[in-house]
């Protein structure tokens, strides 16, 4: 059990080098980036997500001597994460509805906030949809569910396809680390730099639900897909709230 722990606290300190290498060179990319150039952050997100999904296969065929196949860049059982992907988009879009609803109707100060955000331009709009739509499920679903996932099964929760409770443990283990890496610090001196419980929150109900379609497919498909999926429609909706 100790070395169960040991396993899972050296796997979160990974996610979190990670991420401040991520952060470091991202502001660095940023930086360099000449300020007629309207979208810095998008060219940022790129390559953040780039980043993740080489780390993800690199070091999953380095550690595990498996073909990119065994990480879930397959089609294997390609009708069921299309029906896995159809009812989270029903869900999502239910989750949607409702908290506008409630923040409509119940939280009128945050509902003014949430209309006070300026519009933005149609070309940023534009650039940020396709960013949406393709990129945050490529590089974080083959490291988080991908890479992570076989990393647990290996070292924490091993046996986990005869065991309910190990498939469980992987599951929220994985999806508490996705919701971590969403939390931005600086070590030097310590502060953090972002922080949205919302956020949070949201990362570990949709973890939850990529890991269990990952485990369920043996690929990547439905949690790609119901990534960019949350990612886009939740922000289509900040615009249409914004343009009311």
């Amino acid at each position: 059990m100790v070395k169960k722990i040991a396993y899972i606290i050296l796997i979160l300190i990974f996610i979190q080098i990670m991420n401040q290498f991520l952060i470091f060179t991202g502001s660095v990319i940023e930086r360099a980036i000449h300020l007629d150039f309207g979208y810095p952050t998008k060219i940022v997100g790129v390559y953040q997500q780039i980043v993740q999904a080489a780390t993800g296969i690199v070091l999953f065929r380095w550690i595990f001597k498996k073909d990119i196949h065994d990480l879930g860049i397959n089609l294997r059982h390609k009708n069921l994460s299309l029906r896995f992907f159809y009812i989270f988009a029903l869900i999502w879009i239910s989750i949607i509805g409702g908290y506008v609803c409630l923040t409509y109707f119940f939280f009128p100060s945050a509902w003014a906030a949430m209309k006070s955000v300026e519009l933005p331009q149609t070309n940023t709009i534009i650039v940020t949809l396709l960013f949406q739509g393709f990129f945050p499920g490529f590089g974080e679903e083959i490291l988080f569910r991908g890479f992570i996932i076989n990393l647990l099964s290996a070292l924490v929760f091993t046996h986990f396809r005869h065991s309910k409770a190990n498939q469980l443990g992987i599951i929220l283990v994985s999806s508490a680390y996705f919701a971590i890496a969403h939390i931005y610090f600086t070590l030097t001196p310590f502060r953090i730099i972002h922080i949205d419980y919302l956020q949070i929150a949201t990362a570990v109900g949709c973890g939850t639900l990529y890991a269990f379609f990952y485990l369920k497919t043996n690929n990547l498909l439905a949690p790609f897909l119901a990534h960019n999926f949350s990612n886009t429609t939740a922000t289509i909706c900040g615009y249409l709230i914004s343009a009311l």
